[in-house]
């Protein structure tokens, strides 16, 4: 009985040690601590020092195993795992802008393909947002029946983010008509746009149906609303 208790003791001061291992202040260490200690050790982490696709990868794994996380919580989970935990030693500069390149390579075939698969590529380059915002676009894609692992949407959400954010310039496509923008920003989302290309009206057809899909919820803000029925009286209006 002596050995079993001497067991059972060792076994269970090597798990408190495990899930008492210290984890770096960061965003995405309460989701950590949160979502990954419930299964194992901390230590488990703290020891691994990986590549953000490598994380993307491990924390994919575990949503296969039960780890309940929604894109954002990925996003930022693999973002904090590889800040505080990168590979042994760092990469030159160079080394590091080729990788940079190499993964957005990846990302463009990935827009290409899961993105443009459905709608065309005009409704992402003429759109910015923050990052916070691109993942709930690329989450509600997936919904929609696009096939991303985490970490390719991992990938694709920091292309977006870094590609279309807030803080770059407006496109150009954008500017060419505020109503042709708040279309691909607001209806684009939901349907494809040969619903609306494909169709004629007056303006008065045209403000009910904006009407009626901002009460199903497409949030066209009300200064944008007057601006988006003169583009599509004028583009698609009766002859």
């Amino acid at each position: 009985m002596r050995w079993l208790f001497i067991a059972l003791f060792t076994t269970a001061v090597a798990v408190a040690a495990g899930q008492n291992a210290s984890l770096p202040d960061g965003d995405g260490k309460a989701i950590v601590t949160g979502s990954c200690a419930g299964c194992h050790g901390l230590d488990l982490i703290t020891a691994k020092q990986a590549s953000k696709e490598d994380w993307a990868g491990v924390v994919d794994r575990m949503k296969t195993y039960g780890a309940t996380l929604s894109a954002a919580q990925t996003t930022t989970v693999v973002d904090y795992l590889a800040k505080s935990f990168p590979p042994k030693g760092a990469a030159p500069a160079a080394a590091a802008a080729g990788q940079a390149g190499a993964s957005d390579t990846e990302a463009k075939a990935l827009v290409s393909g899961a993105c443009s698969s459905c709608h065309g590529a005009d409704l992402i380059t003429s759109k910015k947002a923050d990052k916070s915002e691109w993942t709930g676009i690329v989450d509600r894609m997936k919904t929609y029946g696009a096939t991303l692992t985490g970490a390719q949407t991992t990938l694709l959400v920091d292309y977006l983010a870094r590609t279309y954010g807030t803080g770059a310039a407006p496109a150009t496509a954008s500017k060419d008509d505020p109503g042709k923008a708040t279309l691909e920003n607001f209806c684009g989302s939901c349907h494809d746009l040969d619903l609306v290309s494909g169709r004629k009206g007056t303006k008065a057809e045209w403000q009910d149906i904006v009407d009626r899909m901002n009460a199903r919820g497409a949030g066209v803000p009300d200064k944008d609303v007057a601006p988006l029925v003169e583009y599509l009286f004028k583009t698609y209006g009766t002859k």
